[in-house]
Order: C-alpha cells, then structure tokens, then sequence
C-alpha cells in the first residue's frame, strides 16, 4: 500500500510550492513533467469533492432531518458536485494499492474523462500504464503519490490562487528545459507589463490566439478581480486557441485550478483554421492578446490562400520563413473596431525587408500602432534576445493619431530570481513602462513619441533604438583625486623596485661568498 497519512493537514501556499518542487526533482529526469500536472489536479478534485460531500451531508442532516446512511447517500450524487466523479474512481479508493496504482489511475481518468465532458482530452491525454511499464518507475509513481497524500487540498483554506500558483511554480520550473523543445512560457512579468496596459475591464472579451499554459487569459482575469473585485470576473469573458494537444490540456487544468469557468478554450491551429466564428465570420474581441510563435515557418503565401477566411491576410502575406505578420494580421483581424492589441514579437520583424516590409507599410499608414517597447535581453527562457511588444490601437485618441511612441525598456529590469542566466521585470521597472505609455510621455533616453512622417522617411523601420537610445552614464572624473592616487602607485612601485634591488644585492653577495 502506498503510505498514507490519516489526517492529511491544509497546505500554505510556500508548502505546496515545497511540494511540486520536491515531486519536480523526482521526475526530472525520468518522465514528462505533465504528469505532476494531472496528479496534482486528480488530488484538487478528490479533497473538493469531499468537502462538497460534507457540507450537503452536514446541510441535509440538520435542515431535513434524514438519517446518517440517507445523507450519506444524497450526498454523494452527481448533483451536488462540480465534477462528477463516482466514488470508485476518487484518488482516495485508486490510490490505496501501490501494485494496481497505474492501472486504477489509468482507468479512473478514462472514466472521469467520459463522465465530465470539459475534461475530456484534457486529463486523459498522459498515459499511465505507458508510464509505468518498469519497475523504476512504478516506484517513482509510488513516491508521488505519498507526496501528495501528505495535504489536503480542498477547502476554502486552500484557495484557487494557491493552487493556481503552484500550477504556475511547475510550469516555470520546467520552462528552461521545454523551451528546447519548443514550448513557450511567456514570462509572468511580460504578460502583467502587457495585460496592464491593456487593461481588460468587466464586461469585455479577452481573445489569445497562441494561448499556451493560458497565462494571459489567467492575468486578465486576476487583473479584473483585483481592480473591480472577484465578483466582476464574472463580466469578462475569456477565449483562447491552442495548436498542440497536449498544451491545451494543461492550459484547460491550469484554468481550472484558478477557478476560472468562463473560458472558452480551443485546440486547432489558428494560422489555418481559427475556432472562433459568429454569423460566418471571424468572431472579433476587445481585446486580443499573445505571445506568438517567433519567426514561425511553413506558413507562406500558398498554405494562407487556402486557410479558412483568407481576408485576414489583406494586407499581404509573409515569407514562408516567418509567419509574424501573419499573426499580427490575425490578431488584427480578430479585434473590434475599437479594439485594442498587445503582442511579444521577434525585433526582427519591426525592420526586416522584403514582404514583411510591404505589410508593415500598410499596418502603419493606417494608424493603428499606437507603442512599440523594446524589452531587455535574456527575458525569455528560449532565446536569450530581446524581444519587442507592439501595442495596437484601432481608435486612438485624437491626441496620438499619425504618432508612435518608442519606449527603450533595455535597461528596466532585474537579475531572476531564481534562472541566474535570465533577467526579470520588477514592479518598478513594469510601471514606469506603462505610466509612460499611459502619459504618452517623452523621457529623454527611455520614450520617444515620433510623428509617422518621420517612421516613413525611415522606410517605416520601427526599430525602437532608431528613435531612443538610453543615455549612457557619464563617470564624473575628479582630477586631483585621480592625481593622488596615481602619486601614491608610483611610490608604491618605487618602493617595491627598491625592495626588489635590495634582494638582489644580498643574493649577489650570497653567491659571491
């Protein structure tokens, strides 16, 4: 039997963190960290449904009168829970044999699964059976779930912001190595510069096209409760697409964990079949938001004219080794008239030539750049680059038409806390960055508000250190205390020359003898 802890206490956020750490260490060299993911939420789902089973118990008891068995009974029905789980199928009852544990959770998610529709291809996308085909690692199984017997995680204790963040701690640690695979964390600070800017409010739609892990659906929302209160999340509306399966699953139990039921979230690929449609057109958002995969390949002027609504593209279409501007005429497309957008970028794409250029031109003459901020190098986990984030504006305030405003962000950043090789943003340097773009204001070697005509007779390059370059320090010299201390070496050095033919005179006169 695995071991067990009979009274398994709540869990502080640090111990949690502490937890996944602990269970990270294990598994990392041996299998997909996705299978803590599905652990972890197997066991939320366990303790809230045993919460939620106490308190309709404790309510039919004393409300209605029905006996210890009949309450029992009522409230283990489907009704009462937010996702139906039969109680065979409960981590508690899979998990309480260590030689069938593979085969149980294998056949528990599958049942889960089938039984609760938004978590089909979601929890039932790791195998477990496939996992645990050696010794090895039917014990390293074993040892995560006595990790996670040791805690309750339901409760009111343990809130979704809790669990939330350490959902976010798994994927974070494991960000550097997946990034050579090719999966992409977007660092926590650039979506919360981004989603500040942006400022989604209640009653709006938030729409991430390359949404990932779902972090900037995520911050949206925690944006919405903090400045209007948990209550108006409720107003906001949440959608996001994305391509890999496997992905989606995680950004689908991320959302979950948070607490978060008004996401509407896809998996396809947007470039070529984009999920959301109203009245056979694209849907279009408030605000629209990503993280786009950089410099993306495969998607050239051929594969476009064939993906589903090709008026997207109207502007042009890029080079087959580099989908950028296509992404951005999606993004484009995919927002309401009034519209607002913000997405990370490669600075290639802010001057390179060719197609690229032609599109550019055309984006720019209609005015709807409104701030290009150029972020600081080694802030993403896959490149070591400085990336860019481009804010669009379909309605500007009359104020900042035929304008552009650079922000030269290079210098505005942290050493990591804990990824020595990378940089972060700081509360400081995040807003200092948005109360210049709120202000539109110039600060000499940091923001810039440049008249388009002058972007034009640049060849609309919109390399941001072409219009702000940070101010390089000067040291203040003073003369007489520089001429001090060079005195004071030279008579170091005359003191240690005489030392030196002093040493050679007695070592002379040695040999001599």
């Amino acid at each position: 039997m695995t071991q067990r802890v009979l009274f398994p206490r709540k869990v502080t956020r640090e111990e949690l963190n502490s937890l996944v750490d602990k269970a990270a260490d294990l598994i990392r060299t041996a299998v997909d960290y996705k299978f803590i993911l599905v652990l972890l939420f197997l066991k939320r789902l366990n303790d809230v449904w045993k919460v939620e089973k106490q308190q309709v118990k404790e309510r039919l008891l004393k409300e209605f009168g029905l006996s210890e068995k009949e309450a029992e009974e009522e409230a283990e029905k489907e009704v009462h829970h937010t996702f139906n789980i039969p109680k065979q199928f409960l981590w508690d009852e899979v998990t309480k044999e260590v030689k069938t544990l593979p085969e149980k959770l294998a056949t528990a998610i599958s049942e889960i699964a089938k039984l609760n529709p938004e978590l089909q291809g979601v929890i039932n996308r790791v195998d477990f059976l496939e996992f645990a085909r050696n010794q090895e690692n039917r014990e390293l199984l074993r040892q995560l779930v006595e990790l996670f017997n040791k805690y309750d995680l339901g409760g009111e204790e343990v809130s979704p912001d809790i669990l939330g963040d350490a959902y976010e701690h798994i994927l974070m640690k494991f960000a550097p190595e997946k990034a050579k695979e090719g999966e992409i964390y977007t660092p926590r600070e650039v979506i919360r510069l981004m989603v500040e800017i942006l400022d989604p409010k209640p009653g709006e739609s938030v729409y991430d096209p390359a949404c990932g892990s779902g972090g900037m659906l995520i911050l949206s929302h925690l944006h919405v409760a903090e400045k209007y209160g948990e209550e108006e999340t409720r107003k906001l509306f949440l959608f996001g697409q994305e391509r890999n399966p496997e992905i989606y699953a995680v950004c689908q139990m991320n959302l979950i964990l948070h607490d978060i039921k008004n996401a509407n979230i896809a998996n396809g690929d947007t470039l070529d079949y984009p999920r959301f449609r109203e009245n056979e057109r694209l849907k279009q958002f408030d605000i629209v938001i990503a993280n786009i995969p950089w410099n993306q390949d495969g998607y050239g002027e051929e594969r476009l004219k064939k993906a589903d609504f090709r008026e997207r593209f109207s502007f042009g279409y890029p080079p087959q080794n580099s989908a950028d501007w296509a992404w951005i005429q999606h993004m484009l497309a995919s927002a309401k008239e009034n519209g607002r957008i913000g997405l990370v970028v490669d600075n290639g794409c802010l001057f390179r030539g060719g197609s690229e250029k032609r599109i550019r031109e055309k984006i720019i003459e209609k005015d709807w750049i409104e701030c290009v901020i150029l972020t600081p190098e080694k802030l993403f986990y896959n490149t070591g680059a400085p990336g860019a984030i481009i804010i669009f504006n379909k309605n500007k305030v009359p104020e900042r038409r035929n304008k552009i405003l650079f922000i030269n962000a290079s210098n505005e950043y942290i050493q990591h806390p804990s990824v020595r090789r990378l940089n972060s943003l700081s509360k400081e340097n995040i807003d200092k960055i948005v109360n210049a773009y709120k202000k539109f204001a110039e600060i000499a070697g940091f923001s810039r508000v440049v008249n388009i005509d002058e972007i034009k007779n640049n060849d609309y390059n919109l390399n941001v250190s072409l219009y702000v370059m940070p101010i390089e320090e000067k040291e203040e010299i003073d003369i007489f205390k520089e001429f001090s201390e060079l005195e004071k070496l030279d008579r170091e050095r005359e003191e240690v020359k005489r030392k030196v033919e002093e040493y050679i005179f007695e070592l002379k006169r040695v040999i001599g003898e």
